[in-house]
């Protein structure tokens, strides 16, 4: 792997409204990712600063270096109702520069004291580094960590996430947080036509999270915006030849064939089912409430009136 630059970017705003996603706020500390998984569909995004999807992506990394105090002046508006809020669903909150940036501890640190809902997708066990936060915030408010795991395939794992850390080690992680009382999911995200999306190979993500104490496990389809449609694409023919021609018939536009997504949709349920997992119809009931703990007065004196913005 290259060596990474970072860059400091300051943000305008830390908290982001989303639309057509199952949450309405997001948070990410970094730009670019030096996980470097070749079907990162925020791959695209890098194109926005005139840089590539490819090695600049993997290389290149902005850094949202006044993102915590944004935040906190952003929570203490009386107009945010403390919603939930979704970290790391761009690029990964704990990927190596959290090593040094600590950006994610001090998000949680802000979060925790505003007694603030949050979630966060991961495929690193850095997180650990913050099991006392993630701990502590899941006794006030609403909180609940997913690790990706793509594959148990280590072959296939070191070629397609090239820059994570083994599956197993996130799947040991994810048990020591759900020993200290942090609710825990696993996202098959994405399955990969011809390579992960057999019934086996899901089963066997499905069985490992179980036995890891996950209580959610969501298996979601391959998508391929432009951009990353060529980088993926590029990576198919280096290493799976045979399937090129299926991708191509497979991907007229971004997303798969109905057909397909049906299917997977059924294993999914049936994953759900077989292990135990909470389902879209049991989850509230299921989720963990931990009592309303109002955050103390002091941290409610700023006076900004609006809701955050989009960056």
């Amino acid at each position: 792997m290259a060596r990474a630059t970072y860059i400091e970017a300051p943000c305008k705003s830390a908290i982001n409204a989303v639309m057509g996603m199952p949450f309405k706020w997001s948070l990410t500390p970094y730009r670019g990712c030096v996980h470097a998984c070749h079907y990162c569909y925020a791959r695209a995004t890098h194109a926005y600063f005139g840089l590539d999807a490819d090695r600049d992506f993997e290389t290149k990394i902005f850094v949202k270096s006044n993102l915590v105090s944004v935040l906190r002046k952003e929570l203490a508006k009386p107009s945010w109702r403390r919603e939930q809020i979704a970290i790391g669903t761009a690029t990964d909150a704990y990927q190596p520069a959290e090593g040094q940036f600590r950006l994610t501890r001090g998000v949680l640190e802000a979060l925790l004291d505003f007694r603030n809902p949050a979630g966060i997708v991961t495929k690193s066990t850095l997180i650990l580094r913050d099991l006392d936060l993630w701990a502590e915030l899941a006794k006030v408010a609403r909180a609940r960590v997913y690790f990706t795991i793509t594959t148990l395939d280590r072959d296939l794992w070191k070629r397609v996430e090239p820059g994570t850390p083994p599956p197993a080690q996130r799947l040991k992680a994810m048990e020591r947080l759900t020993a200290a009382g942090v609710s825990c999911g696993v996202l098959m995200a994405p399955v990969l036509p011809g390579l992960t999306d057999s019934e086996a190979s899901i089963d066997s993500v499905a069985s490992a999270a179980a036995a890891h104490g996950a209580v959610a496990f969501y298996p979601l389809p391959l998508r391929l915006a432009p951009l990353v449609r060529e980088h993926y694409l590029t990576w198919v023919e280096q290493n799976a030849p045979d399937l090129t021609a299926r991708y191509v018939r497979a991907f007229h536009g971004q997303n798969l064939p109905k057909p397909y997504t049906d299917r997977l949709d059924a294993l999914a349920a049936e994953m759900q089912r077989r292990y135990g997992f909470e389902t879209d119809e049991t989850r509230e009931h299921n989720y963990k409430r931990p009592p309303i703990v109002p955050p103390p007065a002091r941290l409610q004196l700023e006076l900004p009136l609006s809701h955050p913005s989009p960056a």
